[in-house]
């Protein structure tokens, strides 16, 4: 075996290692340089593969915009050029055929590895956003989104990013898009199938989180732990669709928060996007 042969192996146990130490406890997946950055969430590996960062969203590249650019330019600064490591933590491929794991970039010998959705978050240039059949590492994302958020730092600057109270004045500029939405459950009531999470009294105009059948089993207590939630102040994200007032449909635990303290900086009155 050759001596450059040998430094690349050691290099890539070296990388490995520091990984396992650092990383929650995902299978591991392929290795591959990073050759190309779309966007604030998803790249292209030397082999081909398009990558999309699991458990989060960045923003999109878009005119008028400014955090499209600067989230692509962010991830451009931390994996463009270098050799990662890919995680998964559930759905390995998504419809498109693209990757949709955890992502670790080198620092150098012995360096902690960085993990890449951490990075992003802190930065405050993505959101957590999770999935049924994705989200496993949601708590330690919220904490790195908290911390963001709490500092005040990227996208929670910006009006249409930053958490919404969960009226219908407040999130009229956030239909049809990924929002974070809070409020006090006033009401939570099993019709047939669904369960409705209720914001406001007027059921016609008002708030709305919707859980279907489907999702009741992936809550530990089931239809009652969902039922539970009356009373209590919750942050909800999801896309927000008009129907019979803005509503999100709720199919994982993972996309409801229980509110401890107040919040960050919140969006009262509704912006236009």
């Amino acid at each position: 075996m050759g001596l450059k042969k040998s430094l690349k192996l050691i290099g890539l146990f070296g990388l490995l290692v520091v990984i396992a130490a650092a990383a929650p406890s995902f299978e591991r997946g392929e290795t591959g340089q990073v050759s190309k950055v779309l966007d604030g969430d998803s790249f292209v590996l030397d082999s081909g593969l398009e990558v999309r960062l699991a458990e989060v969203e960045a923003p999109r590249v878009r005119p008028g915009d400014i955090w499209g650019p600067r989230a692509k330019q962010d991830l451009e600064r931390l994996i463009l050029g270098k050799k990662v490591e890919l995680r998964y933590d559930g759905l390995r491929r998504d419809r498109r055929g693209r990757a949709i794991a955890h992502v670790y970039a080198p620092q150098g010998l012995g360096k902690e590895a960085i993990w890449v959705q951490s990075a992003v978050l802190k930065n405050g240039l993505a959101r957590v956003h999770t999935y049924a059949d994705n989200r496993r590492a949601v708590g330690d994302l919220w904490q790195a989104e908290r911390e963001a958020r709490r500092a005040g730092r990227g996208v929670w600057t910006s009006g249409p990013y930053q958490v919404r109270f969960a009226t219908p004045e407040a999130l009229q500029g956030g239909l049809n898009s990924f929002q974070l939405m809070e409020g006090k459950v006033e009401r939570a009531s099993q019709r047939g199938k669904v369960i409705f999470l209720n914001f406001g009294t007027d059921e016609k105009t008002d708030v709305t989180a919707v859980v279907p059948e489907t999702a009741f089993q992936r809550w530990r207590g089931g239809v009652q732990d969902i039922l539970a939630l009356q009373g209590r102040t919750i942050r909800v994200r999801g896309y927000v669709r008009n129907s019979n007032g803005p509503s999100v449909w709720v199919d994982h635990p993972e996309q409801i928060e229980f509110i401890m303290a107040p919040a960050a900086p919140r969006q009262q009155a509704s912006v236009k996007k």
